[in-house]
């Protein structure tokens, strides 16, 4: 049987090819930026710390494979594939003793023995859709994604030997080896792996043949009969074992170890400073984050729910998602039917674990329920699951309608083709819009270079030994990437004011940079410390601040110019920065703009209308800032590429401040026509009218002009530019016989 025993290398290749064809070209802007970093600089990540993942990713840092972003990446492609053929070895386990009992095949006749179609077929099929639902796929082609497809790839660790321990001589090896894979998943990301417990523990009881687990479940609501039974398991077992394999889980747990003796050598970037042992729980139960959501309730339940439902409709393709849901009905109940009921529910308490624990314990601030989507792999690992028992209910029913030998490849081929529907659907999906909301369904990553060439452009930017002040994980982990692990511009100073209340990363930052260090007292807050940091060493070096969300405070505090698409604070140090058009274009010249406009097809997300939207602040607010220095030319030059950046929510805005553009170069038909577009999108306010008469007046068209200073007065009965422009109005039409000069 060559060809079986082939089938695991060609799902691997299969999907290998597809997953590499798709991955992210550089980096995603969720955490993959810190993620390749950790992995490459052997840092400290973000609560859980993910040691077991840092190590991973640093052996495959070593590998001789492009830039590290490539290699984090690769990680993340091999653990997802290696994930989809371990389903494939489920599920067919699954599937043959389902139509050959364990210890039965001696007793079927040869002629009435069933092919290996019956389970090779449905085990393929169960294979492909997870590897190809967007869940999966997505994850396995980002370097952050790592993290889930190591989580699954030990979930289905797990099932393969629950599984396994039926067969003869795998008892009590699957034990012990469970015993270390659980531990290793606890070092990794022990939230996820909690909720899966209840369906491993099911899966243990009803793998186990000395006590029938029909006994331990009829004995549920007996505590002292429970008792009797678990004694008669551990007996059964051997207590040596059940020591063995809780050494293996510790040992595996020893994982988290790096974290404390990394933690010791303070990199700069050392999340949480796990160096005690209290901080090292608190990293590991995520106490920092404690608090950071809203309050639990059925509002957050809602929430999430509609989150889930929002990928979940598409999940595997279009329409084509809702057939695999019925599809999945239909596999539970033929293996409920089948008498692999223990199975069955175990199967379903590993996804329905994971799901109830999300929806009813997350509790994200409203806006982030996107940080919850990887969550959900194991559920719709679970669809997978199911539905190829469906198909493998199929199979059995067409097997035995048209018993002929040609059926089986027909059958065959039809299925491994409706497998691979996720895979086309997925791939060629496009994004639309659902309640408003846009839902990005593409897979394909493999143009999302933004959040990438955003560190460049910064760092482009800045002056020589400057420093950028950053808001959030938006703009600093792509100068956390660029900076730390590919060496650009070493000599800027970049820190990010959302973690400087926290002296774990405060003191290292001072220490690293000395020059930037400040007395700190029991005030803490950014506008306090970053403040103090500004105005104590101003003079030193040029400070610049992202347009990224930027604080209110530093606004306010802190008057700058724009500089490319950052801003300079004014009262630092300046390097004689030219505001010139020649200046502007030379600057602009060197950005990388690539791919900023949405495919036909493929990856696209908000996170990339963000970063668009920040180049369109710069040359909006650039043209703010040389109208009101008299510079129309740059500011004409300015608002015109807005125009090509910002949301078109703003479009109103900038056309009004293209009209007094155009005004202040004396070209009133083009501030006609600029005031006219505002107006269009929803510009109705009495400046905007009174300076559209003002427009037409400049045109010698005082009839219009009348018009549109009557609508700002309708508007705005006090508007004294709408007043004036009428009494201005009326005074030319009496000197000209009561009729318009126009030129």
């Amino acid at each position: 049987m060559l060809l079986p025993s082939l089938i695991p290398a060609f799902l691997f290749f299969f999907t290998f090819l597809f997953y590499l064809r798709t991955h992210c070209a550089s980096f995603n802007i969720n955490d993959s930026g810190e993620t390749i970093m950790v992995c490459d600089q052997l840092t400290i990540s973000h609560s859980p710390g993910y040691p077991l993942h840092t190590l991973w990713g640093r052996v495959n840092c070593l590998l001789p494979l492009g830039q590290p972003m490539l290699r984090v990446t690769f990680s993340s492609m091999v653990t997802a594939t290696l994930a989809v053929v371990l389903v494939y070895w489920v599920l067919k386990m699954l599937f043959q003793r389902t139509f050959v009992p364990m210890g039965s095949s001696d007793s079927i006749p040869e002629d009435q023995q069933p092919g290996p179609w019956l389970w090779e077929i449905p085990a393929v099929f169960g294979a492909l859709v997870f590897a190809f639902s967007y869940q999966q796929w997505f994850q396995a082609c980002g370097a952050k994604g790592g993290i889930y497809t190591l989580n699954t790839l030990l979930t289905v660790s797990m099932l393969y030997l629950f599984f396994k321990m039926r067969e003869r001589g795998w008892f009590i090896k699957s034990f012990l080896l469970m015993g270390f894979l659980y531990g290793l998943s606890l070092a990794h990301h022990w939230p996820n792996q909690i909720v899966m417990a209840p369906a491993y523990l099911w899966f243990f009881f009803a793998s186990q043949k000395r006590v029938p687990f029909r006994e331990i479940l009829g004995s549920l609501f007996r505590p002292f009969d429970l008792w009797e039974k678990i004694r008669n398991v551990v007996s059964a077992f051997g207590f040596l074992n059940f020591i063995r394999t809780f050494t293996m889980g510790i040992i595996a747990l020893s994982v988290y170890l790096y974290l404390p003796i990394r933690a010791t050598q303070h990199p700069l970037i050392n999340w949480w400073d796990p160096e005690t042992l209290d901080r090292l729980w608190g990293t590991v139960i995520r106490k920092g984050y404690l608090g950071t959501g809203d309050a639990r309730s059925m509002t957050t339940i809602v929430r999430n729910l509609k989150r889930f439902w929002m990928h979940a409709e598409h999940q595997f393709g279009g329409g084509f998602t809702f057939v695999l849901y019925a599809l999945a009905i239909w596999g539970f109940i033929w293996l409920w039917n089948k008498k692999q009921r223990s199975d069955a529910l175990g199967i379903a308490f590993l996804g329905g674990g994971v799901f109830c624990g999300i929806i009813l314990f997350n509790n994200p601030l409203e806006g982030y329920q996107w940080t919850i989507d990887n969550f959900f792999t194991p559920v719709f690992l679970t669809v997978a699951m199911f539905a190829a028992a469906g198909i493998a209910g199929l199979c059995e029913g067409f097997s035995k309608k048209w018993p002929y030998y040609h059926v089986p490849l027909i059958i065959s081929a039809f299925c491994l083709s409706f497998g691979l529907m996720p895979l086309i659907l997925n791939y060629m999906a496009t994004d639309k819009v659902v309640d408003g909301q846009t839902v990005y369904q593409g897979v394909d990553q493999s143009r999302y270079v933004s959040s990438y060439d955003e560190g460049l452009n910064m760092l482009k930017t800045v002056n020589r030994d400057g420093v950028i002040v950053c808001n959030g994980d938006i703009d600093i982990l792509p100068l956390w990437y660029l900076q730390h692990v590919e060496g650009m511009r070493p000599e800027v100073v970049t820190f990010t004011m959302q973690l400087i209340p926290y002296d774990w990363y405060r003191d290292p930052l001072f220490k690293t940079y000395p020059f930037l260090k400040v007395p700190v007292g029991y005030d803490v807050r950014p506008e306090t410390v970053v403040q103090d940091m500004i105005n104590q060493h101003a003079q030193d070096r040029s400070f610049y601040f992202t347009n990224i969300f930027t604080a209110p405070w530093m606004q306010k505090e802190d008057p700058a110019l724009p500089e490319g698409f950052l801003w300079r604070m004014v009262k630092t140090k300046n390097l004689n920065y030219a505001f010139t058009s020649r200046r502007l274009n030379v600057l602009w010249d060197t950005y990388r703009l690539r791919d900023m406009e949405p495919p036909e097809r493929g990856y696209w997300d908000e996170y990339t209308d963000v970063m668009k939207d920040s180049y369109g602040i710069g040359f909006d607010f650039t043209g703010y800032f040389a109208l009101i220095n008299k510079m129309p030319d740059i500011a004409l030059w300015s608002f015109d590429n807005a125009l090509k950046y910002r949301q078109p929510q703003t479009f109103n805005r900038i056309y009004v401040m293209l009209g007094e553009t155009y005004m202040a170069l004396k070209r009133p038909q083009s501030a006609v026509n600029s005031f006219q577009m505002a107006i269009e999108r929803g510009a109705q306010d009495s400046h905007t009218l009174a300076r559209l008469g003002d427009a037409f007046a400049g045109m010698k068209d005082y009839s219009d002009a009348q018009s549109a200073y009557h609508a700002a007065l309708n508007v705005n009965p006090q508007d004294p530019l709408a007043q004036a422009g009428v009494s201005a109005v009326e005074k030319l039409q009496n000197a000209n016989g009561g009729g318009d000069s126009r030129s």
